[in-house]
């Protein structure tokens, strides 16, 4: 009953895979798909089974119906940066990893930003000077649409456990993320966004934001994110949230969202 509650509630298996059925194809994961250190030409979403991932300092979790394996490095045409252990028979939607980078290259603005920011958390890969939602100068063209708010040294922006209005830019000052121990788990400075996540994947907050110091941000809201995002070819919407959905399971090895 549970995991039928859970294949029923996923995102992925909910909303994107019945629109993408002339996308991918449906076969077995075989030991031979999961190899390291070679670019690989398909990612995978898991339709039945599981695989057991593992990081480079021996962090693991478990992968089962809803996830995908492989997005990421598709989009940046690498191996795959976890460990991939076959822990049962299973079978995949395949997607052709060439098919997934073409629709990015080709989509908005906002979503090339956002894509480029969770890849850089993902492989903790250090930041350009001009980047993400500043690319093509996204935030400026949109500043009427997206409102400057002060935030007072320790206030809180958002709740952990709360349903996400709005992700923020940070123009000024300092933002740290607070897991529901209080622990610092993640720091942001201008330049920097966050909150894109449960945006995206229509989830609720995972962690507290709190200012440090005095702090100016601009807030994108749900409901233009909603506008802008739908227009967005189905493939692109998916892929982005495939890499969010990595995203999320990378920061819990590394400890960021407990």
């Amino acid at each position: 009953m549970k995991k039928d509650q859970k294949k029923k509630d996923n995102i992925i298996l909910k909303k994107y895979i019945p629109k993408l059925a002339k996308h991918f194809k449906v076969r077995e994961l075989t030991k031979e798909d999961l190899k390291p250190n070679r670019d690989n030409e398909e990612c995978f979403i898991i339709k039945e089974g599981s695989v057991l991932a593992r990081d480079r300092t021996g962090k693991t979790f478990s992968l089962d119906h809803g996830h995908p394996i492989g997005f990421a490095e598709a989009m940046v045409s690498r191996p795959y940066e976890l460990e991939y252990i076959l822990k049962e028979d299973s079978s995949v939607y395949t997607f052709k990893s060439s098919s997934i980078r073409k629709a990015l290259a080709v989509s908005s603005s906002l979503t090339r930003g956002v894509a480029k920011y969770t890849l850089d958390r993902i492989f903790n890969t250090k930041k350009s000077k001009t980047y993400h939602l500043i690319d093509d100068g996204f935030l400026s063209k949109q500043v009427e649409r997206f409102p400057m708010r002060d935030f007072a040294d320790d206030e809180t922006i958002f709740m952990r456990n709360q349903k996400p209005k709005f992700f923020f830019y940070v123009e000024s000052g300092k933002v740290e993320l607070h897991s529901r121990t209080d622990k610092v788990v993640a720091t942001y400075y201008p330049g920097d966004s966050f909150g894109e996540m449960a945006l995206f994947t229509d989830s609720y907050r995972s962690a507290t934001a709190k200012s440090v110091g005095k702090s100016t941000l601009q807030l994108v809201s749900r409901e233009y994110i909603k506008e802008y995002f739908e227009n967005e070819d189905p493939l692109v919407k998916f892929s982005l949230v495939c890499i969010l959905e990595r995203l999320r399971a990378m920061n819990n090895l590394r400890n960021l969202i407990l």
